[in-house]
């Protein structure tokens, strides 16, 4: 019986401590890590401020079709880091020219511009 117990103990030891090793050998260079925005892509769009919320730090864009990944034209909210100058500048009704990329289901803005109408 208590060869069985050390036998049943040595094992899981055997697991528990394994498991690590393998753990540390995964190749985290192949994956695609969500705040990696090096290698996607930055998609433009233009549009017309429909709604600014600086609390939630997202902007409603009714925007023209975006035909490089097969958007019609519609309106969405947009995500935004900071609310630096190109953001309190902008005012409902504002034509802007934005570029923003894909994460996930968020649309995060990189830039965003006034343009005359």
């Amino acid at each position: 019986m208590r060869n069985s117990l050390k036998a049943i103990l040595f094992g899981a030891l055997s697991v528990i401590f394994s498991s690590g090793v393998y753990a540390e050998e995964h190749q985290h260079s192949e994956m695609n890590m969500a705040g990696d925005t090096s290698s996607q892509q930055i998609i433009k769009g233009t549009g017309v401020v429909k709604d600014i919320d600086l609390n939630s730090k997202k902007i409603t864009i009714s925007h023209e079709a975006i035909p490089e990944i097969g958007w019609p034209a519609m309106t969405m909210r947009f995500t935004f880091i900071n609310a630096d100058e190109s953001i309190t500048a902008l005012k409902t009704g504002s034509h802007v020219d934005f570029s923003f990329i894909q994460q996930g289901n968020i649309a995060l803005l990189k830039t965003i511009k006034i343009t005359q109408s």
